[in-house]
């Protein structure tokens, strides 16, 4: 009895994730403890927080309140810039 070939066929990984070595994933997790170490220099300095305010805080909140950004920075409705360009014309 003969064997199907997607049996015997040896499978692939579906994604194209790229292999990296031990000494850049060592390089890249050093980076990524130093950029935390900064958000939480940040916090204390410019926030006035407690070392145990950032520790007790969400970190995933934290960032994000990080990362927002200014109203004039924020993408702009295109019905409300289209009813400004009217406006002016």
């Amino acid at each position: 009895m003969k064997t199907s070939t997607w049996l015997t066929r040896k499978s692939r990984p579906r994604t194209k994730a790229t292999r990296i070595s031990p000494p850049e994933r060592v390089f890249h997790l050093k980076n990524q403890r130093e950029d935390f170490l900064l958000m939480k220099k940040q916090a204390v300095i410019y926030f006035h927080w407690s070392m145990q305010d950032f520790d007790d805080a969400d970190y995933y909140e934290m960032c994000n309140m990080m990362a927002a950004r200014d109203k004039k920075d924020r993408p702009v409705d295109p019905g409300k810039m289209w009813e400004q360009y009217q406006e002016k014309g």
